[in-house]
């Protein structure tokens, strides 16, 4: 049970001295609040976790004191170990901070000051554009010669690609069949006028196709498909998850568990998951990491020389091809939930120097991409993380549904477009993508 009882101050001063830096909550001694930005003041009263941000209105945009390093009194975040219904950080139960049920309404909380006002602009907006059913939704893609956005639908024998017009005001949505069709996308780029998706979905006889995981192009002019890589020397890939390219066209992708949990594959691992890299014209695919227990979400930094990786061992998969049918994926906040960045070799042949550099604190990361001025943006549970370039948190755009990909979208790229369980929503701000040709 949670008793909130009344702040007292510990009566261990004596008159004219300095007052005591502690004081009594329900029985334990705590210290007094320091005031924001002011660590040494030991003598403000009134919780000020969340604040006003300059040029803002408040509670859209609240600022963070401190990055929320020091939550007052007695708290405590409950742990939801479901997927879709994964506990928040605004879910905590601070009894001590009043200002903590403000963070809930935010759209955008900024945990760095000095750089919050650059990331958002003058009129940063969070809209909810469309309900799409409660399951995930992954491989969204801006195509810049329709003006269009795809994005896909993981769920058993679905097989058209979602498009969202945005030459239209609202845009509007609609379901494509690519010609032939590809199945379960769950990574995917723009390159050199055609569409690259990952795709984890497997199924030996679907509509009368037959369905591997891979790597598969889409014509968003004509719609027409082709498949550009579906093995490993024979063995099926688990799950080709996400996927980014390099200056050479080299493709570097994810391969994790995910497939079956999501029922999208019927088949059973073959290989243990990994991070590889395809090159394209001469067709040779290189396993490049297995260290990460699901490897996930890809993407290089501006300049290429900087791979990040995002690992959602957090989100388990059973992987014994006895069990059938296939339990969902099961959350353990304990597990990995972690990015990493890898120094990318001069002859973009291999990765060294393998560092963590950010732990997500909703979920796990799972979509990511790049802004054109090299932060990170994460799609993590229910909302965005935008990160500096070494993983140090700046803003986090809260969602009311849980975000699982997310895409730069705009002839500017100016757009960010985030999918996942239930929800697609667009976030206007003053970050941009890079543009893609």
């Amino acid at each position: 049970m949670w008793s909130l009882l009344s702040y007292y101050l510990v009566p261990s001063y004596y008159p004219g001295s300095a007052p005591s830096p502690i004081r009594t909550i329900d029985g334990i001694q705590i210290p007094h609040k320091a005031e924001c930005g002011n660590p040494q003041n030991a003598t403000v009263e009134t919780s000020q976790l969340a604040e006003h941000c300059s040029g803002y209105g408040f509670p859209q945009v609240i600022c963070i004191c401190r990055h929320g390093s020091l939550i007052h009194g007695d708290f405590e975040r409950n742990v939801s170990n479901v997927l879709g219904d994964e506990d928040t950080y605004p879910s905590t139960h601070a009894p001590g901070e009043p200002t903590f049920t403000s963070i809930r309404d935010a759209d955008f909380l900024v945990w760095d000051a000095n750089v919050g006002s650059q990331i958002l602009g003058p009129e940063p907006s969070l809209d909810f554009m469309f309900i799409v059913e409660l399951v995930s939704h992954e491989a969204p893609v801006y195509s810049p010669p329709t003006n269009e956005l795809y994005f896909s639908r993981l769920q058993n024998g679905f097989l058209p690609q979602m498009v969202v017009d945005l030459n239209h005001d609202p845009p509007t949505i609609s379901e494509q069949l690519a010609k032939p069709p590809i199945y379960a996308p769950s990574g995917a780029r723009y390159h050199d006028g055609l569409i690259y998706f990952s795709t984890i979905g497997g199924n030996a006889s679907l509509d009368g196709y037959s369905f591997r995981p891979g790597i598969y192009t889409v014509n968003p002019i004509t719609g027409e498909s082709k498949t550009v890589l579906n093995n490993y020397y024979g063995y099926y890939f688990n799950g080709a998850d996400d996927l980014d390219i390099d200056d050479d066209g080299q493709i570097w992708f994810t391969d994790n568990y995910y497939g079956r949990p999501v029922h999208v594959n019927t088949e059973a691992p073959q290989i243990s998951c990994g991070t590889y890299r395809f090159n394209m014209s001469s067709g040779l695919v290189a396993l490049i990491e297995d260290s990460l227990i699901e490897p996930n979400g890809v993407t290089f930094s501006p300049d290429k020389r900087t791979l990040y990786l995002t690992d959602t061992g957090a989100g388990e998969a059973i992987i014994d091809g006895r069990v059938n049918p296939v339990p969902p994926i099961r959350v353990n906040s304990t597990g990995s939930r972690t990015i990493y960045s890898y120094d990318v070799g001069v002859t973009r042949k291999a990765l060294y120097n393998r560092r963590p550099v950010y732990r997500a604190m909703d979920y796990a990361p799972d979509g990511i991409k790049i802004s054109r001025e090299g932060y990170i943006v994460t799609a993590t549970g229910h909302g965005i993380d935008v990160l500096s370039a070494d993983g140090e948190p700046l803003i986090r755009v809260q969602t009311n549904f849980t975000v699982i990909n997310i895409a730069w979208a705009g002839m500017e790229s100016d757009e960010l477009w985030a999918v996942g369980i239930g929800g697609v929503a667009r976030i206007r701000w003053a970050l941009k993508g890079p543009i893609v040709v």
